[in-house]
């Protein structure tokens, strides 16, 4: 057989994985709840069930407000499931039950108009009522049936030993970490136990123990060296290269006395890399990548014992929109789109259609502001065409950066908003209000890397971006450039202003600017000189949104400066060893944007403004 054969049927095969597959990091909210244990929640999903293939839901104790959504649609109860469900079939059924959060979750098989379907809900229940359901259906089940879709695996619905249980954090914090594992295509990420067996959709993925299959041109003999695997060894390969990412995802049920975490997300595919690498593979050291975009949604349950990934049971719905919102969640552009509908708001002057928390809290300029003063009143116009945004899903934060209208003036402005059940419940705003200078020119065009997304391969994890963002700031503070990973074209500007490696001056410029040596220079190379040491301290680092997508880091500080050193020690620098530092104490609120590529720090757009010293933050 040819090996471009055998590839195909592998990627054929894979694809239907994808699907099969496991739909920011959303972990589990707690909510107090009427005294109930695992027993009441396991017989409350089957009470629902049991509805649900009747098809009358009278007798289970929904909200008026419950919410349902079903393959990631809003649906209303009666209708989707409700009507087309007829009966429970097999063996094949999982409880996760977690009376502490109030939710529960089930994984198993019905049928609905007489043929089996993979089945995935979440109920989550408040004073004794239903408010909120999942659906998560799978229809394109193999025939015959799977022996994985017939009854579950034992230790799925085995109770721990009292030795064997973790804590809830550390169980959540094991099921997260497989879909950090993934992204980065790097198995050691999560703790996965050498017997670590990973089922999609009834069929063994991973660590499958039967013998090869004599047939090579069956897909599953085309899969055979991957999915025998172990769990963590087949990630770090790169073959599930073609998942950009996984957001979205909702841990919502931590079963503690069966060692069982549940969970939904979505699995976003870009089409990049093509062809994907492959590291230590079965011969190969590249293989095709030609679906294009699409996602996925996908639930798991995972089982965790002393601490280790034993099982992973996967499932999925397909046929939703590239990154689709999974119903509940607010997407990355749910969340610029909030932030366009807030920046429209403000420039009339009205915020009554904004979608507000009713304890929302505003910090303009570090000061607390009731909502309709300050910029709510001086605004008068929206965006220009300079404007950045950093959205992030996992934390609900979207910033933007850029040149807005204030009393009829260009004015450059940072704005964060925190979003919570898409209502706006934290805001701030960083007005760098306009005198009688105009603009510099570069704020009337935003650079493009800022714009670009970035390709799978030059991304890296999101709490890495976080650590290199900081960097920078605490490269400033012990004035040693070697702290933060930039780049040789490193670029930075402030309030527009080219600060270093301006190649952009005339002779005519540099003869008039006393900065001009240190303006050339590269961002580390100017750190090691000295010139940033009358910069006492940088606090109040918020490191607020990540953009994994873009590569983009927003955060909000205060460089305080204390007056000293009164002379700066200057060195690398022909001609220069001090500088005075007159300009006595003060504070500079700033907000900066990071683009990260390769995990190196490219571009960083700063904006800020004087302000007298010893000023907090506004959110003390």
């Amino acid at each position: 057989m040819k090996k471009t054969t055998i590839l195909l049927l592998f990627f054929v095969f894979l694809f239907v994985c994808a699907f099969n597959f496991a739909c920011s990091t959303k972990m589990l909210q707690i909510h107090p709840a009427k005294q109930i244990d695992r027993a009441y929640m396991v017989d409350l999903m089957d009470r629902y069930l049991e509805a649900l293939v009747n098809q009358d839901p009278a007798g289970i104790p929904l909200a008026s407000n419950v919410k349902l959504v079903e393959n990631t649609e809003v649906t209303p109860i009666g209708e989707g499931l409700w009507k087309t469900a007829t009966s429970r079939t097999t063996d094949y059924k999982i409880y996760v039950a977690d009376p502490v959060a109030g939710q529960v979750g089930f994984m198993g098989l019905i049928e609905e108009k007489g043929k089996p379907i993979q089945l995935g809900v979440r109920l989550k229940l408040e004073n004794g009522e239903i408010t909120e359901i999942d659906h998560m259906i799978w229809r394109q089940i193999n025939d015959p049936l799977p022996e994985g879709l017939i009854k579950p695996r034992p230790g799925l619905v085995q109770k721990l030993e009292e030795s064997e249980r973790v804590s809830r954090e550390e169980m959540l914090k094991a099921a997260n970490a497989y879909y950090d594992a993934i992204e980065q295509s790097d198995g050691n990420v999560a703790p996965f136990a050498d017997e670590c067996q990973r089922h999609e959709g009834g069929i063994t993925s991973a660590n499958n123990q039967e013998p090869l299959p004599e047939d090579a041109e069956t897909t599953f003999g085309a899969m055979a060296a991957f999915g025998r695997m172990k769990c963590g060894e087949q990630l770090s390969t790169g073959i599930m290269g073609y998942i950009t990412d996984i957001n979205q995802r909702r841990l919502f049920a931590v079963d503690e006395e069966m060692g069982l975490v549940m969970a939904f997300s979505m699995f976003n595919h870009d089409g990049e890399p093509n062809p994907m690498p492959i590291k230590n593979g079965p011969a190969i050291t590249e293989s095709p990548n030609e679906w294009g975009q699409f996602s996925v949604g996908a639930g798991h349950i995972f089982k965790i014992r002393n601490g280790k990934i034993y099982e992973i049971e996967a499932m999925a719905c397909v046929g939703i929109p590239y990154k689709a919102s999974d119903g509940w969640s607010c997407t990355r552009k749910c969340l610029v789109d909030i932030m366009d509908q807030y920046l429209d708001a403000l420039a009339k002057n009205d915020p009554s259609g904004v979608p507000l928390a009713d304890d929302v809290m505003l910090v303009e300029n570090t000061e607390k502001t009731p909502m309709g003063k300050g910029l709510w009143e001086t605004a008068t116009g929206g965006p220009a065409d300079f404007r950045i945004y950093v959205a992030d899903p996992d934390s609900g934060e979207v910033a933007f950066m850029g040149v807005i209208e204030e009393n009829e003036k260009p004015t450059i402005a940072a704005i964060r908003l925190k979003v919570v059940d898409h209502k706006i419940k934290e805001i701030d705003h960083l007005v760098v209000h306009a005198g009688d200078e105009p603009l510099h020119p570069n704020m009337s065009k935003v650079r493009p890397a800022l714009l670009e997304r970035l390709p799978k391969l030059e991304r890296v994890p999101n709490e890495r971006m976080r650590e290199i963002a900081n960097s920078y700031y605490e490269s400033i503070f012990q004035g040693n450039g070697d702290v933060a990973p930039f780049a040789d074209e490193c670029q930075r500007r402030e309030n527009g202003g080219i600060s270093v490696n301006d190649q952009t001056q005339t002779p005519e410029e540099i003869a008039k600017d006393d900065f001009s040596t240190f303006r050339k220079m590269k961002c580390g190379e100017q750190m090691n000189t000295g010139i940033w040491s009358y910069i006492t301290d940088i606090t109040d680092r918020r490191i607020l949104a990540i953009d994994e997508e873009k590569g983009l880091a927003f955060a909000f500080s205060i460089f305080r400066h204390s007056g000293e050193p009164k002379v700066m020690k200057i060195t690398g620098v022909p001609g220069v060893t001090e500088l005075p530092n007159d300009w006595g104490a003060f504070d500079l609120p700033a907000a900066h944007i990071f683009k990260i590529r390769n995990g190196k720090i490219y571009e960083i757009e700063a904006i800020g403004y004087m302000a007298d010293a010893g000023i907090t933050n506004g959110w003390e």
